[in-house]
C-alpha cells in the first residue's frame, strides 16, 4: 500500500512540474484557447496569419474587442438573434483581462514560425495514372461551373447534379439532362425512397451563415409524367449538407438523421417522424460544422449507431451509440484543432482484421489562414478493435476536400481518390493512392489534369462493367464578378478502365 500512495504521489508532483515548467502565457493558452476546442499549436501557422487572420477572431471570441454587431447580426431575424446570443458566440463582457490576452498574443507571436515548412516533396505525385480515362464527351449541366452535389441512383442508374442556382438536374447514362427539379436554393444531398420519391435538402443560403432558411423537401413525379409535386418535410435549417433516412426508433417509420453545418451555429439532430407524418427534432449536438453522416453498427449490438464529422471550430470525429428508443450516447474519437479544416471521412476496413477504420481528410483553407498547410492531406485511422482509433498513415495533399476508399482496382485491397479545393499545383487536384500493401500507397494523377481544383466526388459503377468510376464536380467560389476559368468544368466523369 506504502508503495502504492508513494506511486501516486510521484505521478501528482510529475504532473505538477510539468505544469509548472509552462510559462505563464502558454498556460494562458491552454486555458482560454483550449477550453472549447483543441489547443492549437503556435507552430500550426507562422506569426503573419495568427497576428493578421487568427488572433483577431480569438480576440471576438473572448470579448476582448467588440464584435461587428451589424455584420454579424443585421440579416438574422429576431429568433436567430436570440439563438446567436444565448450561444454567447461574442460575449458582450470579456473572458479575460487585457493584460492576460496580451500574454496569449505574445505566446503565439513568440513561438510561431516566420514560414510554415514545405513538405510537398516528401509526398511524389506521379503523372502515369492509367487506371481512369477521363470522358471528353461530358456536357456541363450549366454555363458556370456551381456544381453542389453529386448524387447517382443506383436504382434507376440516373446522376442527380444540383448547382449553386437551386436546380437538381437529372442525366442518364450517357449524362443527358433528361429531367430538372427546381428546389429553390443550392442542394447538398438527396436520399432516394422506395416509391421513386426523394428527399433533397437545400441550403437556402450556401456562402457561410447562421440564417435558418434551409429545408428538406421531398419531390415526387406528378401523375402526368411532366411536372414534379413538393412536400416540405423540415424547415428552417441551417444550411443542412448531410441526411441518412432510417427507422431510429423502430415505431415503423422513417425518421431522418440531419447535419446542419451552419456556421457559427449548427447542430446534428434526428428527426422523429410522427403519426401525422410531420418530424419532430431531437438534437444530438449543438456543434456548428455537422459535415457527414455515416451509419455503422460500431459495437455490434445490434443496433446502428452513427460516425459524424464535425468540421467548424471544434473539429472532432465522433460517434453516436445508440441506446435504443431515439436515445444516444457520444463519444469523441479524435478532436483537431481548429485551424486544420476537417473537410471528409468515410469509414472502411484498411487492414482486414474486421475492424471499421477511419478515412479522414482535411483541407479547407477558406475561414481565417489562408495559408499552405504541410498538415493538411489525407489521413487513415485503424481501430484496434476496442473503438480505439490510431492515425497509421498521412499522405500531404494541400487543400484536401474529399477522399473515398475503395478498391478500384480489384486486387483485393482498398484504395483512395482524393480530391483537392485549394491545390499548390494542378497535380493535387485528383491523386489517386494505390494500395501497395501494409498501408503504403503509391500516389499518381494524370500527366494533363483536366483542371486543378475539385469540390466534390462521388463513386459509382456507371457503366455495369464491374468496377467502380468516380464523378468529379466543381463550384466557382465567389465573388463571381471576377472572370471564370472558361477551360474550368462543373462536371468530370474517370471512367474505371480495369478489365
Amino acid at each position: 500500500m506504502r508503495k502504492i500512495i508513494a506511486f501516486g504521489a510521484l505521478i501528482l508532483l510529475i504532473n505538477a512540474c510539468n505544469f509548472n515548467s509552462k510559462s505563464e502565457e502558454e498556460r494562458l493558452a491552454q486555458s482560454y484557447c483550449g477550453g472549447c476546442h483543441e489547443m492549437p499549436s503556435p507552430s500550426l501557422l507562422d506569426k503573419k496569419t495568427w497576428e493578421k487572420g487568427v488572433l483577431p477572431q480569438m480576440a471576438l471570441r473572448l470579448g476582448v474587442e467588440p464584435a461587428p454587431t451589424m455584420s454579424v447580426y443585421g440579416e438574422l431575424s429576431t429568433d436567430e438573434i436570440i439563438a446567436f446570443t444565448q450561444a454567447n458566440i461574442y460575449p458582450e463582457t470579456p473572458i479575460l483581462s487585457k493584460e492576460e490576452w496580451e500574454k496569449i498574443v505574445k505566446y503565439y507571436l513568440t513561438n510561431a514560425p516566420d514560414k510554415l515548412p514545405d513538405s510537398s516533396k516528401n509526398y511524389p505525385i506521379s503523372s502515369d495514372l492509367t487506371l481512369f480515362a477521363p470522358k471528353t464527351d461530358v456536357p456541363d449541366v450549366e454555363k458556370l461551373p456551381m456544381v453542389s452535389m453529386l448524387k447517382f441512383d443506383d436504382k434507376t442508374q440516373k446522376l442527380y447534379v444540383g448547382t449553386r442556382t437551386g436546380k437538381i438536374h437529372i442525366l442518364d447514362a450517357q449524362f443527358k439532362r433528361t429531367d430538372s427539379i427546381t428546389v429553390g436554393s443550392a442542394p447538398s444531398d438527396v436520399h432516394f425512397n422506395t416509391d421513386g420519391s426523394l428527399n433533397a435538402l437545400a441550403m437556402g443560403i450556401m456562402d457561410p451563415n447562421d440564417k435558418m432558411t434551409g429545408t428538406m423537401v421531398q419531390y415526387k413525379k406528378a401523375a402526368d409524367g411532366k411536372k414534379w409535386d413538393s412536400k416540405t418535410l423540415i424547415s428552417n435549417l441551417r444550411r443542412p449538407v448531410s441526411q441518412y433516412v432510417t427507422d431510429v426508433d423502430g415505431d415503423g417509420l422513417k425518421d431522418m438523421m440531419v447535419c446542419e453545418f451552419g456556421f457559427h451555429l449548427g447542430q446534428f439532430s434526428w428527426y422523429k417522424q410522427l403519426p401525422n407524418h410531420t418530424y419532430q427534432a431531437f438534437q444530438l449536438d449543438a456543434l456548428a460544422g455537422a459535415r457527414v453522416v455515416h451509419p455503422y453498427d460500431f459495437n455490434r449490438d445490434g443496433k446502428l449507431d452513427y460516425f459524424v464529422l464535425l468540421a467548424q471550430g471544434d473539429e472532432q470525429m465522433a460517434v453516436y451509440y445508440n441506446r435504443g428508443g431515439g436515445r444516444f450516447e457520444k463519444q469523441i474519437l479524435h478532436r483537431f484543432p481548429p485551424v486544420y479544416g476537417s473537410s471528409y471521412a468515410e469509414l472502411a476496413d484498411f487492414n482486414g482484421d474486421g475492424n471499421i477504420d477511419i478515412l479522414y481528410a482535411n483541407g479547407d483553407n477558406a475561414d481565417y489562414s489562408m495559408i499552405l498547410k504541410p498538415y493538411h492531406g489525407i489521413r487513415i485511422f485503424l481501430n484496434d478493435g476496442h473503438l480505439h482509433f490510431k492515425e497509421a498513415y498521412f499522405f500531404g495533399l494541400n487543400g484536401a476536400a474529399k477522399a473515398l476508399a475503395e478498391d478500384f482496382d480489384k486486387d483485393g485491397d482498398v484504395d483512395i481518390a482524393a480530391i483537392s479545393y485549394f491545390p499548390a499545383k494542378p497535380q493535387e487536384g485528383f491523386v489517386f493512392l494505390e494500395n501497395q500493401g501494409n498501408l503504403t500507397f503509391k500516389a499518381k494523377t494524370f500527366a494533363q489534369p483536366r483542371q486543378d481544383k475539385w469540390m466534390l466526388m462521388e463513386k459509382a459503377d456507371y457503366d455495369h462493367d464491374g468496377d467502380t468510376d468516380l464523378l468529379l464536380g466543381y463550384l466557382e467560389r465567389p465573388p463571381y464578378h471576377n472572370a471564370v476559368n472558361q477551360s474550368f468544368r462543373g462536371l468530370w466523369v474517370l471512367e474505371n478502365k480495369k478489365q
